[in-house]
């Protein structure tokens, strides 16, 4: 591999360093009670590399919870265009499989009762996607109420299936999740 290839794989595997490093120390604490040092000591880089990557610890956070939005946002655009079908959609398996492989992740940025600033961001962006692929004009009000209780509903489940230790299993708990977003998108 070239050097540009190597340098790239080594920006990769700093800024994954950092990640893991930020998400270890989030569920000991609150971001901004950590600390640059203590970062880049648990992950195992200098304070100078992290300064060259972000300004400041929350620039980390912001992009780790971009990425985070982006993958929400791939998953969302696979799942809503099959809103009308009855099996479950390979998309939202993989929504459940990711969050049962990432739990430290997923109690980095939801928080730990799943209310959190991103856990807002997150429901607000599934609200414009699903509003935009069901209706046309933005949805009357009784179907944006409906959507809001489909949409913390699902944040609910979610938050019940982590405090159960993620059972029933990944697609077992997709597809009950799916059986009540069909519900309530009858009733739109």
């Amino acid at each position: 591999m070239n050097a540009k290839g190597d340098a790239n794989r080594s920006v990769r595997m700093t800024k994954q360093r950092l990640y893991q490093a930020l998400i270890s120390l989030l569920q000991q604490k609150d971001l901004r009670e950590i600390t640059v040092r203590e970062l880049t000591e648990l992950a195992g880089i200098s304070r100078g590399t992290f300064y060259f990557h972000y300004a400041d610890i929350y620039a980390l956070m912001e992009q780790m919870e971009a990425v985070q939005l982006d993958h929400l946002c791939e998953l969302m655009d696979a799942l809503v265009p099959n809103i009308s079908q009855d099996d479950v959609p390979p998309a939202l398996v993989a929504l459940f499989t990711y969050l049962n492989d990432n739990p430290d992740v997923c109690r980095a940025l939801y928080g730990k009762s799943w209310e959190s600033e991103f856990t807002r961001s997150a429901k607000e962006m599934i609200a414009k996607r699903c509003l935009g692929q069901l209706t046309t004009d933005g949805g009357t009000l009784r179907q944006q109420y409906l959507l809001a209780f489909a949409i913390n509903g699902c944040f609910g489940s979610i938050a019940a299936w982590q405090t159960q230790g993620y059972q029933p299993p990944p697609a077992e708990m997709a597809a009950i999740t799916w059986q009540s977003i069909r519900a309530v998108k009858d009733l739109l």
